[in-house]
């Protein structure tokens, strides 16, 4: 099971730590706390603890943790269902939001285009890390960072990066977003969800939002007040309603801008999805036939309702019986009609650079809203925040909040 994951504004992802066998670092080391993973499978297997943190090596800035931003790659890792999950023990999380304390040597073998910002002790940045988060202070890659837009807290900036760049890649790297398309944006209340729709009315195109409850739909219709009620899909309990109601979306789109022949153009163009299961086939039923791509980046509906340890025969079980009734698409029918299934997890393209740093600047110059930061948790309850972000009734960011005796 591959959820998201993802990376940072202006140009970069997210690349494997520097290599400091070129270098020694100087400086200190530091003892700090960190939720460490020392048996997948369940939240139990997280454990606090702490240790010493070696100075920044070549290209990395040492970075005091304010924020921790959790993402639902954190919580399959942590169950063991994640392909990224290093061998445990591990520490989890991939995006981060502090002070910079200190600042490594400088490291010569990036890519040509590379961008690396510049920063002094007591800057404030924004940092992606291919795991390691969760921890009171981290040696992040410096091209991995940006600076903490001004007026943004801890807390915003630690929900930019990962889900930000993961939207934006769906809708634009993959997707060609235009103006005027017609976009199905699953979990539309959530951190990628948000993001998405946002892209969408900043470049001109209709987004069809799609929320878990009537209470979610009240969350985004505040942040985002032209979005006409009707076109806010409440998803169905029943996934085989659920086409029936993105066709009633599309319809009301096409009403609103008095565009003729709803046989055509009552349709989504594409589709930004993370959930899966049981509403797959609603999305790609409606999906048009002149070109429409549906953007695969999670599983959400395979998420486990709680832990999954070795014993636990009927949360196997279940597991087992929604992969088996996983939807499938025949790719020999794909040409016949003119749609394509495209999916991606940002953590397998960290290599690349300059093209993602790319995307992340284009973002940037869409000059978005902070996200919408939903529930923060102090960074001592991280097994409670993740145990509350897994259930999915969440809006907005989840945030672990590092107090100043940490």
């Amino acid at each position: 099971v591959v959820p998201r994951s993802d990376a940072p504004p202006g140009s970069l992802p997210v690349l494997d730590a520097p290599d400091s066998s070129s270098a020694m670092p100087t400086g200190k080391s530091i003892q700090r706390k960190k939720w460490t993973v020392t048996k997948t499978g369940a939240l139990s297997g997280l454990r606090l603890d702490e240790d010493l943190l070696p100075p920044p090596g070549p290209g990395e800035v040492r970075v005091r943790v304010k924020a921790v931003g959790l993402n639902f790659a954190d919580v399959f890792s942590v169950l063991g269902l994640y392909q990224a999950t290093p061998q445990t023990p591990f520490v989890p999380g991939l995006e981060l939001c502090g002070v910079v304390e200190s600042v490594g040597p400088k490291r010569d073998d990036l890519p040509t285009g590379t961008v690396v910002p510049s920063y002094e002790p007591g800057d404030l940045c924004m940092a992606v890390v291919r795991f390691g988060a969760y921890a009171t202070a981290v040696n992040a890659p410096a091209h991995q960072t940006r600076p903490l837009p001004v007026q943004w807290s801890h807390s915003q900036g630690a929900g930019f990066l990962v889900q930000g760049l993961t939207a934006f890649y769906a809708l634009k790297g993959l997707g060609d977003i235009k103006r005027d398309q017609k976009v199905l944006v699953h979990s539309a209340a959530g951190g990628c969800g948000t993001f998405g729709v946002g892209i969408c009315l900043a470049v001109g195109a209709e987004p069809i939002p799609v929320v878990g409850s009537e209470k979610k739909k009240k969350t985004l219709m505040e942040r985002f007040p032209s979005i006409a009620p009707n076109e806010i899909v409440v998803r169905p309990k029943r996934g085989k309603n659920f086409g029936a109601a993105v066709r009633a979306a599309c319809v009301n789109v096409c009403v609103r801008k008095n565009e003729p022949d709803l046989e055509t153009n009552a349709s989504c163009d594409i589709v930004m999805d993370a959930t899966m299961g049981d509403y797959f086939q609603g999305g790609w039923d409606n999906l048009n036939t002149a070109g429409g791509r549906y953007v695969v980046y999670g599983a959400a509906d395979l998420t486990p309702a709680g832990d999954l340890s070795a014993f636990d025969v009927l949360g196997w079980a279940k597991l087992l019986w929604k992969y088996l009734r996983r939807p499938f698409v025949d790719p020999t029918n794909l040409p016949g009609s003119n749609r394509s299934v495209m999916g991606f997890n940002l953590i397998w393209m960290f290599h690349k650079v300059v093209a993602l740093g790319e995307l992340l600047r284009d973002l940037t110059n869409l000059n978005l809203p902070p996200p919408p930061v939903g529930e923060t948790f102090d960074f001592e309850d991280a097994p409670r925040a993740l145990r509350r972000f897994q259930s999915g009734e969440t809006t907005g960011k989840v945030v672990l909040v590092v107090n100043e005796g940490d």
